[in-house]
């Protein structure tokens, strides 16, 4: 399948790559499933600003889904999916592009026209993104280089990625949590966690819709320096409960493993083989293997995502779409990203650990806890 994340742009925006030659024949392809898994992909990053970049080389009569499946797909990515989206680069197009854009002309507004930009080369998009970071198939690599061999027969530059920098001793954000231990004297709730689970149960159990919403791109780089740098962050400077919300996700996101630890991704995705009056205590289990810190933390967390369901019917933010919001920003395989089947399970074990949230962290009690 062809769509992954890759880095980021030029502006630091996510990019999503879409990798036709990556696509299997029409017969063997599910297409409801492909647009739910398109949709499933989208979902973690249309909160926020992103570009896609789309290799159209690779689409043959064979894989080609059909012009009905198009429209579908183009009314189905409503307006969240399409307005931040900020760039759309076609590599590689053919006349096939062009014949569709005309058929699809009278859907298309001219502010998404705009965001379409045609390259015939890869070392076009050197221009808008950090094309190192890409994802490119080795076909869309070799096939650019037979375009060039006819018209120039000179491949661009190798560029060379300076080696990455170690982090700061305040570092928050993308450094494990014993390293935040370490550096915040045995703390063990992470600083940037503790800040915002705080404002939040302060102000923010009854926003409708918490941690569902975007917030500027810019204000939460912004706050991860702040972080990062050890400067103090007062949220009520930004006028905006979703810049809290989104800075905790980041946190989780961003952590080099898992808080739910790469261990546990196969038996938290075997949850849904377990027979549904087992499965809390199946979630038990899991749990209680979890590393002594990583416990604590997600006892810290889970705790106010509780809280946070108690509040739905202000919020409307149940313990199924908490779920739907955390899952993936608490467990990931070490390897890649979570395939479409797996994302029910993984949903669904972060649902029981917050519905269930007294029952599966009861057992255990640790030292230097803290409750939130």
């Amino acid at each position: 399948m062809g769509s992954s994340s890759s880095g980021d742009d030029n502006s630091g925006r996510k990019v999503i790559t879409f990798s036709c030659c990556r696509m299997p024949p029409s017969h063997q392809l599910n297409h409801t499933r492909l647009l739910e898994y398109l949709k499933y992909t989208l979902e973690q990053y249309v909160e926020n600003d992103y570009t896609v970049v789309y290799f159209h080389y690779g689409l043959k009569s064979l894989n080609k889904p059909s012009l009905k499946w198009l429209q579908t797909a183009y009314k189905e990515f409503d307006r969240k999916y399409k307005k931040n989206l900020k760039a759309l680069y076609v590599v590689h197009p053919t006349n096939f592009i062009k014949i569709l854009w005309n058929i699809f002309k009278p859907l298309i507004s001219h502010k998404f026209g705009k965001k379409v930009t045609y390259l015939n080369y890869l070392s076009d998009l050197r221009e808008h993104l950090k094309y190192d970071q890409l994802n490119i198939p080795q076909e869309v690599i070799r096939h650019d280089e037979n375009l060039r061999g006819k018209h120039k027969g000179k491949l661009p530059p190798v560029v060379k990625v300076p080696p990455p920098r170690p982090p700061l001793p305040t570092q928050q954000f993308g450094v494990s949590l014993q390293y935040i231990k370490d550096k915040n004297s045995g703390e063990l709730i992470p600083p940037v966690m503790k800040e915002t689970v705080s404002y939040l149960k302060r102000k923010g159990l009854q926003v409708e819709g918490l941690f569902r919403r975007s917030a500027s791109i810019q204000t939460i780089k912004d706050v991860q320096k702040l972080y990062n740098q050890g400067k103090p962050v007062n949220f009520d400077d930004y006028h905006d409960i979703h810049v809290p919300a989104v800075i905790l996700k980041t946190f989780l996101r961003e952590l080099p493993q898992p808080l739910l630890t790469f261990e546990c991704y196969d038996p938290i995705v075997g949850i849904t083989s377990v027979e549904s009056c087992l499965r809390v205590t199946r979630c038990k289990q899991i749990i209680q293997g979890l590393p002594e810190h990583n416990y604590i933390v997600l006892k810290y967390l889970i705790c106010f995502l509780h809280m946070v369901s108690q509040e739905s019917i202000y919020n409307r933010m149940t313990a199924s779409s908490l779920a739907c919001v955390f899952g993936l920003n608490l467990i990931w395989p070490s390897k890649g990203t979570a395939s479409l089947s797996a994302l029910v399970p993984l949903n669904l074990f972060t649902e029981l650990l917050i519905d269930f949230y007294m029952n599966i962290f009861n057992s255990r009690t640790v030292p230097g806890e803290i409750l939130p």
